[in-house]
């Protein structure tokens, strides 16, 4: 029953929450800056949106860290193979095999964990995560077979499974959709200085000592950030279903409005007369746990587990899935390439040199991280100025195209640098042009899927990396016998090719996007209202 009408009120260009501010004074409408804040936040002290800068500024650190942490270990096991094979005997196919196994660990773990962002809240899978690292980096220390690296990898494959999706969505829990663009950016760099960085150390490591301290140093740090995250990180995870007429949908928000519903005798007040959580209390576990038993919890994640694959057949979710796994395809091509080439003639590069090589990679990342988020924010901007202020979510993937063109540069600078030996620096270029593509085309992914299914962030990601991590294990099993049969020349060329080809399936995006983005309206819609009726 709808009860008494507020005046409707569309507050000053700087709106900031403040609990002491008298109800009727906070506007219906909330804008920052001369931007309409979307989502819009409730009025609740406890609302995410209305957290203070400081307690982002913590939240998000944390979430970057432990990004960066799975991201490092999830990449450093090939690293001192080596010292695997000098130690153990296994053999580095093996070795290899394993970071395929990864990979499909990767990919099953991010989709069974996304029903418990809904049943039972965030923090809960980045302690799952991180217990997972701490046992998969303590089996990686005392490896002894290939049984043994097969399971390390699976186990790591968990732990970065908790941060592929999970933290995107806790990150559009707390920022505002304008804000997502460089938050995206720092999560995907964070990705990429964890993947270039973990390498680097692991070699190091093994060069003072030997593979078993990368395993101990990382249990270590699983430690010592499993403590972290238990007492410092807060839940993020706020329950706007008992809004009954309140929306974050701006659109249905103002019609609501314009017919004089805004709430009922329930929520009047969208949470005004709060009570702020103590600090343990934003620390719990399990807050959005509902008196499920046994069985109705199972049944319910089965539900969830079951219509976060529907989908997967979006074509912004395999468009982004398709471009971001090419590029764990390409990371594990290269890879491979360092091991088997570099270390032999004409090159006899040490384990230091190799590491080394990384930072023209992270430098590479840094660079198309700016390009793919910072700068595509302000583009949107001006488009959309010029398209009557409407915001299409395709206008990113005009940067898509450059992005292609420098990495397939990039890819033929390293194959032939190689295959030919040529000039060193022309081979740190060619990794570095690589790096820029992979962070590139990983920020372009993210931002499209987010900025068109902004409803369904987590599921539509967690399609995202299945797609992606699926692609990535192929390519890791194909990866040998495809350098061994073609070459490395010829096979750099074809990945060129693909890549171009990948990247240029904007193109068609950019045509008919959103006409194939309103043919999945239905199944949109369909899986919010099945979520939200957990």
């Amino acid at each position: 029953m709808v009860s008494r009408q507020r005046v409707q009120k569309f507050g000053p260009s700087h709106y900031r929450y403040d609990k002491n501010t008298p109800l009727e004074d906070i506007p219906d409408l909330k804008s920052k800056y001369g931007v309409i804040l979307l989502p819009q936040p409730s009025n609740s002290v406890n609302d995410p949106f209305n957290w203070p800068q400081w307690r982002k500024g913590i939240h998000f650190f944390l979430l970057i860290l432990i990004t960066a942490f799975t991201s490092a270990i999830a990449n450093d096991a090939s690293a001192p193979q080596g010292s695997i094979n000098t130690l153990t005997g296994i053999s580095y196919d093996a070795l290899n095999n394993s970071a395929g196994l990864l990979f499909v660990s990767i990919a099953l773990s991010t989709w069974l964990y996304a029903p418990l962002a809904s049943l039972c809240g965030r923090k809960v899978t980045y302690l799952l995560g991180l217990l997972f690292a701490l046992a998969g980096s303590i089996w990686y220390a005392k490896i002894q077979h290939t049984g043994d690296a097969f399971g390390s990898q699976i186990l790591v494959g968990f732990a970065e499974g908790a941060t592929e999706a999970q933290v995107q969505l806790s990150l559009s829990s707390i920022f505002f959709r304008h804000q997502l663009g460089a938050v995206v950016t720092i999560y995907i760099l964070a990705t990429a200085f964890g993947t270039y960085l973990g390498p680097l150390a692991a070699n190091l490591i093994a060069r003072d000592s030997d593979f078993r301290w990368v395993g101990w140093s990382g249990a270590i740090t699983s430690g010592i950030l499993l403590l972290i995250i238990t007492f410092v990180l807060e839940e993020d995870y706020f329950d706007y279903t008992r809004f009954a007429y309140h929306s974050q949908n701006l659109t249905l928000n103002q019609s609501l409005q314009t017919l004089g519903i805004t709430s009922n005798d329930m929520d009047d007040d969208f949470g005004y007369h709060d009570t702020q959580l103590s600090i343990p209390q934003r620390r719990m576990f399990f807050p959005a746990l509902k008196n499920y038993s046994v069985l109705g919890f199972l049944k319910k994640y089965v539900q969830l587990l079951i219509s976060n694959i529907n989908c997967l057949w979006f074509p912004p979710v395999l468009f982004a899935g398709l471009i971001w796994g090419f590029q764990d395809a390409i990371l594990t091509f290269y890879l491979t390439t360092q091991d088997t080439a570099l270390y032999s003639d004409p090159f006899n590069y040490s384990d230091t040199r190799v590491a080394l090589m990384n930072v023209p990679c992270l430098i590479g990342s840094f660079i198309g991280c700016i390009y793919a988020g910072s700068l595509t924010d302000y583009f949107v901007l001006w488009v959309a100025r010029k398209n009557n202020g409407i915001v299409e979510s395709e206008f990113r993937l005009f940067f898509a195209f450059l992005s292609g063109i420098i990495g397939s540069v990039g890819l033929l600078m390293f194959g032939f640098g190689v295959a030919r030996d040529l000039d060193w620096r022309i081979i740190y270029v060619g990794l570095g042009m690589i790096s820029y593509l992979y962070s590139s085309a990983g920020n372009l992914a993210m931002l499209y899927v987010i900025g068109t299914y902004d409803q369904l962030i987590l599921e539509t990601l967690v399609a995202v990396e299945v797609i992606n991590n699926l692609i990535g294990c192929i390519f890791t099993f194909a990866c040998s016998p495809w350098l061994d049969r073609s070459g490395t020349e010829n096979t750099y060329i074809a990945l060129a090719v693909l890549n171009i080809f990948f990247m240029f399936l904007s193109l068609p995006l950019l045509k008919w996007g959103k006409s194939w983005r309103l043919a999945t309206k239905k199944s949109y819609v369909k899986m919010v209202d099945a979520r939200s009726k957990h």
